[in-house]
């Protein structure tokens, strides 16, 4: 058995469609930001130390709540190293997302959520969350598919 091809490269200006891999209708947004706050880093900005940002790092005010960015099932909500406890959301069809730098987790492995369901809190005093949007492993613009 050989591998499945790559995904080809979408179009300049196209959104890949979430629509009907997980039961989301057209008239609804297929994806929202987890938590309400200033962008402080975007998707391909480089840091000074070189690396590439995967995804959108929000600064939400302490204690915010943080909610799922679209329905799936919860793969892992644990800490995870320096990054705070992470939520890892199976959309399926190849569709992740990555929540980091929770303070508090409401949601646990194997839980279903809804889309805007709760599923953690900033914490500290300079919270930082960041969500990763990815297909087959690959990071994918989330702005095109904001409501």
């Amino acid at each position: 058995a050989l591998p499945d091809p790559a995904p080809r490269p979408l179009a300049p200006g196209a959104a890949p469609s979430l629509v009907g891999t997980v039961g989301w209708g057209a008239a609804d947004a297929p994806y929202r930001l987890p938590v309400s706050g200033t962008v402080v880093t975007g998707l391909g900005e480089v840091s000074a130390a070189g690396i590439s940002a995967r995804g959108l790092t929000l600064a939400p005010a302490p204690g915010a709540a943080v909610i799922a960015p679209a329905g799936g099932r919860v793969a892992y909500a644990a800490p995870f190293r320096d990054f705070g406890a992470i939520v890892i959301l199976d959309h399926g069809d190849g569709w992740t997302t990555l929540i980091t730098g929770l303070a508090a987790l409401d949601v646990r492995r194997g839980d279903r959520v809804r889309q805007s369901a709760p599923i953690g809190r900033a914490g500290g005093d300079a919270p930082r969350i960041t969500v990763e949007l990815r297909r087959r492993g690959r990071p994918i613009d989330m702005i095109p598919l904001l409501g």
